[in-house]
């Protein structure tokens, strides 16, 4: 299992540049062909994680999921400035109608 593990880690890797290469050719977005690639080399890390079982490995794995979710979020946070759109979840204020716009509406 673990001769395995070391051929299928790399091979893990370049399937994960590939897959970010074409999602960032097909048109979306670098933040989304980012995340791609490193959902690709967090299951890498993973499975060299099952091998090792070390507090180096484990370590490693961890913080490969730290940056992970940072970098994710911190793409979305800066492409929804560079865009002008608002981060999911914020809900815009709607202000309240006037009595003109009550009465057209009745």
């Amino acid at each position: 299992m673990t001769d395995l593990a070391r051929t299928l880690v790399p091979l893990i890797v370049v399937m994960g540049l590939a897959a970010a290469l074409a999602v960032l050719l097909s048109g979306a977005a670098a933040g989304t062909a980012l995340g791609v690639l490193l959902d690709f080399l967090l299951a890498a890390g993973l499975l060299h994680l099952s091998q090792a079982q070390t507090w180096a490995a484990i370590i490693t794995a961890a913080l490969t999921v730290l940056i992970r979710k940072l970098v994710a979020t911190a793409f979305s946070a800066f492409s929804a400035r560079a865009t002008g759109r608002r981060p999911p979840g914020h809900r815009p204020a709607t202000p309240a109608p006037s009595g003109r716009a009550q009465d057209r509406t009745r």
